[in-house]
């Protein structure tokens, strides 16, 4: 990877800052910063959290990380000072690196910081946990460490060495086609795996251009897909709704492939932007875990009730019964998946956990069927996790935060939905006299990303319960 990403030779529009990173710059930025963090501690095996934003200096930090044979750990740039805290001792990183926060709010949350410069234009402030234990650390260097929810709805990181990075890439040239002739749109998160994959690991591969954007607007999206003649779009399904309502057709291109993943596509979206857009959506199903599983093809059926199409080059599906089956419908079972791509299994009390993997198999825990035309068509999933527009939350955690506050009772965090149909985090707390919204809302945005900040909190004397003795879901508010 480092190879490809010293012989790259594309371009990186910085839409934000307004500037053009050239093959030489960009060596300069990655290799000058790959020097810094090595004065400052970064040594091989060392865990770095990544909290940068899309543009070419999330790059040019990945690449640093490597080239020291440190392991990032990918954050959203948005993570809060404390949550970055949280998330170090979790997974015993003793680094983090991030261009949002500033050295007073990481030395607020006891993190010792300081800024450093790789090249004119990449700039970032390091932080070190001087408290984290790193004592019987998992020695991994040069592995990047994907956070997800896993198939219970449970923190865990997900090992994911770079060849089955450049596996999944593989994946997409030979399935798409993508070559040094294609220019691709960063709109989504690149520390999310569905946008790292493309808008990181496929421009240094393939040599494609990258145009980046820190914040999707529909505005710079249409003036971004005009004068740079972008042909791959990345997105998720609320982005295409949104630009939708900006005039959708000027979304066109007879060359342009729009792709969406992180999240389900809806039977609305995918023919109402077909309709304005005169283009068809392609939805693109994949987990962290794994990589790219499937895709629609643009020339193939419209994607609705599920589909999403073949598997990529070079995947294998299957579906299987569930363990304790029920009446599921015809056909339809657990997604595994074998590729190249899949991952070498969980980060789990500092050991590799690859229970879920046999003889290569990985079981999404998706539910699913493969239809006759041999597309797959997924039917829902088991784990108890928030998918909001690809950003994942687990209840656990949000609970485990609200119930921090000194005088919570009780609280049960769960989705629900806005009178538009879209999902949201809502929360249902019983709390001593004292505790009140507003201080539940402060907390939460000191110890959470805004994404999983419950956008409806209640207070009751109770949370209603089942004879059983469960919390009763379809009696909370």
């Amino acid at each position: 990877m480092l190879s490809a990403l010293a012989d790259y030779q594309g371009s990186i529009i910085d839409l934000d800052a307004g500037q053009v990173i050239t093959p030489t710059r960009l060596a300069a930025g990655w290799r000058g910063l790959a020097r810094r963090m090595t004065e400052c501690g970064l040594a091989p095996g060392e865990r770095v959290i990544m909290a940068v934003g899309n543009g070419p200096l999330f790059i040019a930090v990945w690449g640093a990380i490597l080239a020291g044979e440190g392991v990032p750990l990918y954050v959203h740039v948005d993570t809060p000072p404390a949550e970055l805290a949280r998330i170090a001792k979790r997974f015993r990183a003793r680094f983090v690196v991030t261009d949002e926060q500033n050295e007073s709010a990481l030395e607020g949350a006891g993190i010792q910081a300081s800024t450093f410069a790789g090249a004119d234009w990449a700039e970032v402030v390091w932080g070190e946990f001087t408290s984290v234990d790193t004592a019987g650390r998992l020695h991994l260097p040069g592995v990047p460490l994907h956070p997800t929810s896993g198939t219970t709805g449970e923190h865990k990181v997900a090992i994911r060495p770079v060849s089955t990075a450049i596996a999944e890439v593989t994946s997409y040239v030979a399935t798409i086609g993508i070559d040094r002739d294609d220019t691709l749109l960063a709109l989504s998160p690149m520390s999310h795996a569905y946008s790292h994959g493309w808008c990181v690991i496929t421009p240094i591969i393939t040599g494609c251009n990258l145009v980046t954007m820190r914040r999707a607007r529909a505005k710079n999206v249409f003036e971004a897909c005009r004068d740079h003649r972008i042909t791959v779009l990345p997105a998720v399904a609320s982005m295409l709704d949104t630009l939708l309502f900006g005039a959708g057709k000027r979304l066109y291109s007879p060359e342009r492939k729009i792709i969406t993943g992180g999240a389900p596509l809806s039977e609305r979206t995918a023919k109402q932007f077909e309709r304005l857009a005169g283009t068809r959506v392609c939805p693109l199903y994949g987990t962290t875990e794994t990589g790219a599983i499937a895709v629609a093809r643009a020339d193939g059926p419209m994607a609705v009730g599920g589909y999403v199409g073949p598997p990529f080059h070079g995947v294998e599906i299957e579906i299987r019964p569930p363990v304790d089956p029920e009446d599921l419908g015809e056909g339809i079972g657990l997604v595994h998946v074998r590729s190249q791509s899949v991952m070498a299994g969980y980060l789990v009390d500092e050991k590799l956990d690859d229970s879920l993997l046999s003889d290569g198999w990985f079981n999404t825990g998706d539910l699913g069927r493969i239809g006759d035309d041999g597309a797959l068509r997924l039917c829902g999933r088991q784990a108890e996790v928030i998918n909001l527009s690809g950003m994942k939350v687990l209840p656990s955690e949000v609970e485990e935060v609200i119930g921090a506050i000194p005088g919570v009772v009780e609280v049960k965090v769960y989705p629900g939905k806005t009178r538009h149909g879209s999902l949201q985090v809502r929360a249902a707390v019983a709390a001593e006299s004292g505790v009140d919204l507003a201080r539940i809302k402060a907390h939460c945005e000191e110890q959470l990303v805004y994404y999983k900040r419950p956008a409806r909190i209640t207070m009751l004397d109770a949370l209603p319960r089942s004879p059983n003795g469960k919390v009763a879901r379809d009696q909370l508010p």
